[in-house]
């Protein structure tokens, strides 16, 4: 299964071949940067239990999310076969609010938990984005 979303647009212009559009729920899973968000969450459980002799594992952590961020829209194109640029950008997007709410050095700068905050804005954004962008 390709993680392209498939819209009427791309049926009537022969982009897919009856195969069918998507749904809702289709758009929701695609939508959310599954892959990268598990390989984020690992190399964050292995950065938490290393010992740091410096204690800079937030600078390494930011490399993280960087790379990985970076890494979201070549992931998509090349192994999720997206070819549409909306929607590696939505993907991007909801990864940087992954971070927030699961982990990240954003607490430093902002000076609070950004974790509740971005808890709710995953929420909103994760089940807001599938009504409005059809692909």
């Amino acid at each position: 299964m390709s993680r392209e979303i498939r819209s009427i647009a791309d049926i009537n212009a022969d982009v897919v071949r009856a195969t069918g559009t998507n749904d809702f729920k289709d758009r929701l899973v695609k939508l959310i940067p599954s892959e990268i968000v598990t390989a984020y969450v690992t190399i964050q459980g292995l950065l938490s239990g290393a010992a740091s002799p410096d204690g800079n594992k937030n600078l390494l952590l930011w490399i993280v999310i960087a790379l990985l961020f970076i890494l979201t829209p070549v992931y998509l194109y090349y192994i999720g076969n997206v070819k549409k640029w909306s929607q590696i950008i939505f993907t991007a997007v909801a990864f940087i609010l992954w971070v927030i709410v699961i982990g990240s050095p954003v607490k430093e700068i902002l000076g609070y938990e950004a974790g509740f905050i971005g808890s709710i804005f995953l929420v909103l954004y994760t089940l807001m984005i599938p009504f409005f962008y059809k692909g």
